[in-house]
């Protein structure tokens, strides 16, 4: 990151369907680009993304009406995101086996980013993750 480089904070509202996985991705990693991170530190970010994305699609929507909101901004030294989808969350019952086709997602986020938070609030489920700057 350059000295003195501002990240501004930016925001993301998409449509709770596949199609829109490429945009929410796209928008992550332009974010951890502005915010100074390498090639491998984008992908990491626009993974992190994509499955944070996919399950507010997948398990916090009702339909193609509901919409997943999703915010970028700098706190302590580090790039954070937001998810916020309308469903309630339900922690998995166990963890995934090599035989499970799906459910690895809050595992590739523990995987790829440095803190991943989840917490149900009125208006639905939050998934927040971070990655520390370079």
């Amino acid at each position: 990151m350059l000295l003195n480089q501002v990240f501004e904070t930016r925001a993301l509202t998409i449509e709770a369907h596949p199609r829109s996985l490429h945009d929410a991705r796209e928008w992550a990693a332009a974010a951890a680009a502005d915010a100074g991170f390498d090639g491998t530190g984008c992908h990491q970010v626009k993974l992190a993304m994509s499955e944070a994305a996919a399950n507010a699609i997948c398990h916090g929507s009702t339909g193609d009406a509901d919409v997943v909101r999703m915010e970028a901004f700098q706190r302590d030294g580090a790039l954070v995101f937001e998810v916020r989808d309308t469903g309630t969350f339900v922690a998995p019952e166990a963890p995934s086996t090599d035989e499970d086709e799906s459910g690895r997602g809050l595992e590739v986020l523990a995987l790829t980013m440095d803190e991943v938070h989840i917490a149900a609030t009125d208006e639905g489920t939050l998934v927040s993750f971070l990655k520390r700057l370079p």
